[in-house]
C-alpha cells in the first residue's frame, strides 16, 4: 500500500504535518544537522535496514578505558573496576537517544534543539540557556537524535500534537492486511513483522519490520541499527543514558527495570524522583510510578545496553499532546529541557553508577 495511508491522514489532519521552525523532527533535519557541525563531532555509527546512514553527535573530550576483563567476569569476581571504574575518567560520559520509534518525534526535536544550543549558544527557539550549556560542558555527551530513520520516514508526521488516538496507532503500528488498525497489546505478540501481515507498516519498525526496542538482542543477528548503537556504546562505555520515547498519556518514566541489579534500581528510582520533583516544580503533568503498568521484567533495549556497559538507563515517555491529553509543542519542548537538565543535575551531583550493585550499599564487615 506504500504511503496512501499517510496521505489520507495528511488530508484529514494537515496540522500534524506542519510545525514551527523550532520543532525540527524530520529525518532531513537530522541529516542537515550532521552536515553543519562545527563545535562537536558528527560520526556515522552505522546504517538502517534500508541502508540510511545513522549520525551521532559527540561533545566533550573522549576518555577511553581499557578493560582487563569482560563485564561478566568483572562482576562475577566482585571487581567491577576490572571492566570499568569511574575513577578512570575525569568527566562523566552520558548518552542521549532521541527516537527509536519513528512516530515518536519529540525526542528528535529535543535533541536537535540541544545540538543547536551546543553549536550556536542558542536553541531553535532562540533561547541562550547558559546554565544548561555550562552543565553540558562538564560531561562527555553522545547524542543519537534518531536511531530508526526508516521508521521516521514511514511515520510521516511532524508530530501528533492535537491528534487522536487512532492517528497514533496508524502512524506507529500501521494497518493490518484487512485495513484495520494494528493496535493494543497484540503489537508486541509478533516480532519482527512478517511480509504481508500489514498493508501499511508504521514508524514503530525499521524497514525489515523490527521493533528496535524488542530486538532479538542475544540471537545470532540483531537489527543493523542496534548493531550500530552497540558498537558506539562499547566504545564510549557511558556512565548513564537516557532514551526518549512518547505515548498518548501524561509524561512518565518507566523505571525501575526489574532485571537490573538492586543498586542500579536504587539509582534509577533516585534519579526519577529527582527529575519528577523538578517537573512538579515547573507544573508539568506526569504519571506517578504507581499509575504505570508496563511489566518491569521486560528484557528490552535499555536492559541490553546496561548489561553491555554497566551504564544506568532511564526511559522517558513524552506526552504526544493528543486531544485527550492536550499540550502545545512549546510545552512538550520545555518538558524535554526540564527532563534533560534535571537528569544532568542528578548525575553531576550524585554520580549515575552505584558504588555497589547491592540495594543498600556495601556491607560493613563485623569487627
Amino acid at each position: 500500500m506504500s504511503i496512501s495511508a499517510i496521505d489520507g491522514l495528511r488530508a484529514r489532519r494537515p496540522h500534524l504535518f506542519q510545525s514551527p521552525e523550532f520543532w525540527r523532527s524530520r529525518w532531513e533535519h537530522v541529516v542537515r544537522q550532521a552536515e553543519s557541525v562545527a563545535c562537536g563531532q558528527a560520526q556515522e555509527i552505522g546504517e538502517s535496514a534500508s541502508g540510511r546512514k545513522i549520525p551521532a553527535f559527540f561533545y566533550g573530550a573522549f576518555e577511553p578505558v581499557s578493560p582487563t576483563a569482560t563485564i561478566s567476569s568483572a562482576m562475577a569476581s566482585d571487581r567491577p573496576g576490572a571492566f570499568y571504574a569511574p575513577s578512570q575518567r575525569k568527566t562523566l560520559s552520558l548518552a542521549l537517544i532521541g527516537s527509536i520509534h519513528g512516530g515518536e518525534t519529540e525526542g528528535i526535536a529535543c535533541c536537535l534543539s540541544l545540538l543547536r544550543l551546543l553549536e550556536t549558544g542558542r536553541d531553535w527557539r532562540g533561547q541562550p540557556r547558559p546554565a544548561l550549556l555550562d552543565k553540558m560542558s562538564r560531561v562527555r555527551l553522545s547524542i543519537v537524535p534518531c536511531l530508526n530513520p526508516d521508521g521516521r520516514i514511514a511515520a510521516g508526521v511532524d508530530h501528533l500534537c492535537g491528534g487522536e488516538l487512532e492517528d497514533l496507532f496508524l502512524v506507529q503500528q500501521g494497518l493490518l492486511a484487512d485495513g484495520t488498525l494494528f493496535r493494543g497489546r497484540k503489537i508486541k505478540e509478533t516480532q519482527p513483522i512478517p511480509p504481508g501481515m500489514l498493508q501499511f507498516m508504521g514508524g514503530y519498525y525499521n524497514a525489515a519490520g523490527v521493533n528496535l526496542q524488542h530486538d532479538d538482542f542475544l540471537g545470532p543477528e540483531i537489527a543493523p541499527e542496534n548493531r550500530a548503537i552497540q558498537k558506539m556504546f562499547r566504545r564510549e562505555i557511558p556512565d548513564a543514558f537516557l532514551t526518549m520515547h512518547a505515548h498518548g498519556a501524561r509524561a512518565a518514566f518507566l523505571a525501575p527495570d526489574g532485571l537490573l541489579p538492586p543498586g542500579y534500581q536504587r539509582k534509577q528510582t533516585g534519579a526519577v524522583g529527582f527529575i519528577l520533583g523538578e517537573m512538579h516544580r515547573q507544573g508539568i503533568p506526569f504519571l506517578a510510578s504507581e499509575d504505570i503498568t508496563t511489566p518491569p521484567w521486560s528484557f528490552y533495549f535499555q536492559v541490553w545496553l546496561h548489561f553491555m556497559t554497566g551504564a544506568t538507563p532511564l526511559l522517558f515517555e513524552f506526552s504526544h499532546g493528543l486531544a485527550m491529553q492536550p499540550a502545545s509543542l512549546e510545552q512538550i519542548m520545555e518538558t524535554g529541557y526540564c527532563v534533560f537538565e534535571a537528569w544532568l543535575d542528578y548525575n553531576l551531583a550524585f554520580s549515575p553508577r552505584p558504588a555497589t550493585p547491592d540495594l543498600f550499599g556495601a556491607t560493613t564487615p563485623a569487627a
